[in-house]
């Protein structure tokens, strides 16, 4: 696995060019501050606690980075979609924001990972609904939202074609839509649908007891090389300490963090 990056980044370096490479790293160096894209609002990957502070798994990771970079960070919230624009027009040096890889994005940037591996699952008061096999199960006729510009919209167009289909910009919103009944399914990321059901036990929603895909969780980076070896480095290193195993049980896990929400 470590020779396949090595070789991966290599193929980075003949393309960029090493010396621009050196200069990207240089410019973030000498800035002396990361700037980390996230939406703020996708629990428990990043929200916003009583005191207006972000909060969540991708905001401790962002600072444990930058922590380890010796610079200061800056998080730059955004909506979703415009997470991967930011990035590549230089707005954000990543993107740390529960984003899945997948072929097309890794087309335009690099990815760091995963962190974490995730799933499409579905929050619903529908008993029958949270029985769920497959798309299929789901695919009858009714109300479905999810995040606009998210893998759980492209997830519900491609499988969903017989359901009347409500893009949100943040899951809180979806999640109220599924409380007041004026949506029967959330189309989400297995720690998103978890989140609900923790901070909303008593509304009579329910989740799948396993995810309907398999999704790997990555930073996105700009095709810089030498800032793409370092983020890995830090990476693999925070895994093999166990660090990134405490944090998925503090956020996925333990509900106590519930108490520093509005």
């Amino acid at each position: 696995m470590k020779t396949i990056k090595i070789l991966f980044i290599a193929v980075i370096v003949l393309v960029s060019g090493n010396l621009s490479a050196q200069e990207r790293l240089s410019e973030i160096v000498e800035r002396g501050t990361l700037r980390v894209g996230l939406t703020g609002a996708q629990p428990p990957f990043s929200m916003k606690a009583k005191n207006d502070e972000l909060i969540g798994y991708d905001v401790d990771l962002a600072n444990l980075l930058a922590t380890s970079m010796e610079l200061t960070l800056e998080l730059v919230e955004m909506p979703f979609g415009e997470l991967l624009p930011s990035l590549e027009s230089g707005n954000i040096d990543m993107v740390i924001s529960g984003m899945t890889i997948t072929p097309a994005r890794n087309v335009k940037t690099a990815f760091v990972g995963p962190y974490l591996i995730s799933g499409k699952s579905i929050l619903t008061k529908e008993k029958a609904l949270s029985n769920a096999t497959n798309a299929a199960d789901i695919n009858n006729n009714i109300k479905v939202v999810t995040l606009a510009g998210s893998t759980s919209e492209k997830f519900s167009k491609k499988h969903l074609d017989n359901v009347s289909l409500e893009l949100v910009s943040n899951y809180d919103e979806a999640i109220q839509k599924i409380i007041n009944d004026e949506s029967d399914v959330m189309v989400a990321d297995y720690p998103t649908c978890a989140y609900a059901m923790l901070r909303y036990p008593n509304h009579g929603m329910v989740i799948l007891d396993r995810p309907l895909t398999i999704e790997p969780i990555g930073i996105a980076l700009p095709n810089d090389a030498l800032f793409i070896n370092m983020v890995d480095n830090y990476i693999e290193s925070l895994d093999a300490m166990g660090v990134l195993a405490v944090m998925e049980e503090k956020w996925f896990e333990n509900p106590y963090w519930l108490l520093q929400l509005k």
